[in-house]
């Protein structure tokens, strides 16, 4: 496997931090081994509400296969693709980032790159899972915040 931690700006002020968003939403990572079906990661993603899961093989992760993944392997093979190992359409090229991360690069960094799904690492060890949808939720709950601080401070000097 090929994993590439992905280096941005830590801790910018007013940016949420990676950390926050796990601490927020839980670290659980859902996985599965290489050698089960397209149809056993289906039905996992579709019993656990999530857009990817983590592969792993005998030497730990090998790849993140995403919804994405499947939809292009149904339209490139057909319907026969849901018997095929998870191997044939993962992404084995996984981006990850760290706790201290911030949100706002990484929003950019993967609005750019199309990447849905980001591994969370520290030290090679997968800590948790992002999403762009847990990125965005966050950066909401903070513009809130930050509006009704202004709010506040406004009334105040009325």
């Amino acid at each position: 496997m090929m994993t590439a931690q992905v280096t941005v700006h830590e801790g910018r002020e007013g940016t949420v931090l990676v950390a926050q968003i796990l601490k927020a939403k839980g670290a659980s990572v859902i996985g599965i081994e290489r050698h089960r079906s397209i149809r056993d990661a289906a039905k996992l993603l579709t019993e656990n509400n999530i857009g990817a899961v983590l592969v792993t093989g005998g030497d730990g992760i090998c790849g993140i296969l995403s919804e994405r993944d499947i939809a292009r392997g149904v339209a490139s093979f057909g319907g026969v693709v849901a018997d095929a190992a998870v191997e044939t359409l993962m992404t084995r090229d996984v981006l990850t980032c760290a706790p201290t991360d911030n949100s706002d690069e990484l929003m950019t960094m993967m609005t750019a790159r199309r990447i849905r799904h980001l591994p969370v690492t520290v030290g090679g060890e997968i800590v948790g899972m992002i999403s762009i949808g847990d990125i965005v939720k966050a950066r909401l709950s903070e513009l809130e915040n930050e509006s009704e601080a202004m709010q506040i401070y406004i009334a105040g000097m009325a």
